[in-house]
């Protein structure tokens, strides 16, 4: 997954809160990015109430997100796990070119439909 951060700041920063939002997105689906989103308005908000920068916080928070999204999530296809943890091997994952991630198995059925 890929996203650009974009972060809004104020004259009034760093006692406002900057205003975090996603400029571009890929490999996201909705509701990963408003969790990505929600993360980062909460810190933005904490460090406003205290009155310390964040731009750096943001970055970091959102790089750890990031990473954490990448490495599981769900096949926005059936929405299982992409990769559970457990005794049985993973199902083949299939990476797009927009870092959209499925279970192989799930393409390669929806590619032999009509108008797949």
């Amino acid at each position: 997954m890929e996203a650009t951060l974009a972060l809004e700041l104020s004259q009034a920063y760093p006692e406002s809160a900057a205003v975090c939002r996603l400029s571009r997105s890929r490999g996201m689906v909705g509701d990963e990015e408003a969790a990505l989103l929600a993360a980062l308005t909460a810190l933005a908000a904490e460090a406003a109430s205290s009155g310390e920068s964040c731009v750096y916080a943001l970055v970091e928070a959102a790089i750890e997100k990031l990473t954490e999204l990448n490495a599981g999530g769900d096949c926005p296809i059936c929405r299982d796990d992409l990769f559970p943890r457990g005794a049985a091997p993973p199902p083949p994952t299939y990476v797009s070119a927009c870092f959209h991630s499925f279970h192989c198995p799930l393409c390669c059925r929806r590619a032999e439909l009509p108008g797949g």
